[in-house]
């Protein structure tokens, strides 16, 4: 017998009814009416949402298993430090859901955790506390606190680096995106142990989470994907030009087709730009293949960067120091960037009170939306003289220090381990 995996959730409290696909190796525990709000969670003795509510049971019941759904679920969906048997698990983040629907909270990813951010609410702070003591008797590294500030209150998740699985778990059952991804076995973009300036995280951690293919597009590469990227951007920097297919393919030690292909991933992926008949590769953040007004300089040879973070994040993907020539993009004046410590130390930066301007400008491809716009200028005056004309409102003025960490943020992953 084929289970049927669509079932019509009827709400007992408004009659709204939604069709909802079932899943064949979870329960769905509990469930937000689209209607009412209300919180729809198993009648006593049921094992899901879709048993008590829906037009067809679940997958399990149909198949004749018994009432046994919750309970014949692998304890493996669970993060491992958790000691909460599955079923209660699935009611701790009922209420945690509960408690954000109720209260207008919103879950948010930061570097370590994630944090449950409300507005002030009568009663949320007591609930808070109480949900922070019952995670801390069952969860055995993960923290939880609760801050009150000015207007809001916070629930905040952290941990450890080798905690990174069981939040990256938590964060996925709350809806919010990742702000790291997997590059290469061991390896995560962007890595935010280099960053410790406060603006700097904060306005990554924004762009990431408004703009996820930031993350999701360089996750999960293949073999063949991770080799051609990882030749692609070496070529670049040892010989200041992009390669041919041909290069590619030979330093890659692959077959042609193959490497084609894997191109092709990675144009889809917006990492790389090819042209239009997809035999050139004109860019490949960091590096550009045609004049950007960004040039760096390692290694002897010198190499257009995308944009101003692109080109400050380059030393560090290279594990060299850099010379950075740019200018600023109201008057035209040279603004020229030293880098030391293999690139992740500025040495130099002229005129002293250069800044860069973020742009949060975004429309499919990165190197032509958003890297156009993120660019230095000489001064604060400057900048506010070119966002008037232009009308640049969105976007974030950086210290070149600030621009730094988020470019070794971005860009020194991608080629560790490589």
């Amino acid at each position: 017998m084929t289970p049927i995996l669509e079932s019509t959730l009827t709400c007992p409290d408004c009659g709204t009814q939604a069709v909802e696909t079932m899943p064949t190796d979870a329960c769905l525990y509990f469930y937000i009416c689209t209607g009412c709000g209300s919180r729809l969670k198993p009648k006593h003795g049921d094992c899901c949402v879709f048993c008590s509510y829906g037009s067809v049971p679940c997958p399990p019941i149909q198949m004749g298993d018994g009432n046994a759904c919750c309970a014949a679920e692998p304890t493996t969906v669970v993060p491992e430090v958790c000691s909460l048997q599955p079923a209660a698990f699935h009611e701790r983040m009922a209420e945690i859901g509960a408690l954000v629907q109720a209260y207008g909270g919103v879950a948010e990813r930061t570097p370590g955790g994630v944090v449950l951010r409300f507005k002030v609410g009568e009663g949320l702070l007591g609930a808070l506390d109480v949900l922070a003591e019952k995670e801390r008797s069952c969860c055995a590294t993960l923290k939880f606190t609760v801050t009150e500030e000015a207007g809001s209150i916070s629930f905040r998740i952290g941990g450890q680096a080798s905690d990174s699985t069981a939040i990256e778990d938590l964060a996925a059952r709350l809806g919010v995106a990742p702000l790291s991804g997997e590059l290469r076995a061991g390896v995560r973009r962007p890595d935010w142990s280099r960053m410790t300036l406060p603006k700097a995280r904060e306005v990554l951690q924004r762009r990431l989470a408004a703009h996820p293919s930031g993350v999701d597009g360089w996750a999960g590469l293949d073999e063949a994907e991770d080799k051609a990227l990882t030749a692609i951007l070496r070529h670049f920097a040892d010989h200041g030009r992009g390669p041919s297919i041909e290069d590619v393919a030979g330093t890659s030690g692959q077959p042609l087709d193959t490497a084609r292909r894997a191109l092709e991933t990675l144009r889809k992926r917006d990492l790389v730009v090819l042209n239009e008949s997809g035999a050139a590769i004109l860019a490949a953040y960091p590096f550009a293949a045609y004049r950007t007004g960004h040039r760096v300089t390692l290694h002897g040879q010198t190499v257009d960067s995308l944009c101003a973070i692109d080109a400050l994040g380059t030393g560090a993907m290279c594990r060299t120091e850099t010379t950075i020539s740019s200018e600023c993009a109201h008057c035209g004046k040279p603004i020229y960037i030293a880098t030391s410590s293999s690139g992740t130390t500025l040495a130099a930066v002229e005129p002293r009170t250069a800044i860069v301007w973020y742009t949060l400008a975004f429309e499919g491809c990165v190197a032509q939306s958003r890297c156009p716009s993120t660019v230095f200028f000489c001064d604060d005056d400057h900048l506010a003289a070119w966002r008037s004309s232009s009308a640049q409102s969105a976007g974030d003025r950086l210290t070149v220090e600030e621009a730094l960490e988020i470019g070794i943020a971005l860009f020194e992953p991608l080629l560790r381990l490589a």
